[in-house]
């Protein structure tokens, strides 16, 4: 038989574990839109750190919205690095620094 305090105590669990995953989007979000902001600034030097990142991203809550973000997000930058440094090595290549 359930009583009122069984009632009590599952509804504060419930609440609670609700409570809980919202901190984690929330924690999710703003490591999302700390990377995002890193991301502004990126450079050759620093996509590595702006990579691991959002990576933290993923690793907070792999199979969110936000994590699907991130991968996106490195996917592009992995992209963007890959063609950046082609493009540097072969005006390197040419004596074209």
């Amino acid at each position: 038989m359930i009583t009122r305090t069984n009632t009590l105590v599952l509804v504060l669990l419930a609440g609670l574990a609700l409570a809980a995953g919202g901190c984690g989007n929330s924690a999710q979000k703003k490591a999302f839109e700390h990377a995002a902001k890193a991301e502004q600034q990126v450079t050759l030097e620093n996509a590595p750190a702006v990579i691991a990142e959002y990576r933290q991203v993923i690793a907070l809550e792999p199979g969110s919205g936000w994590a699907k973000k991130a991968q996106t997000r490195i996917e592009a930058l992995d992209a963007g690095v890959k063609a950046k440094e082609l493009h540097k090595s072969v005006f390197q290549e040419h004596g074209i620094d």
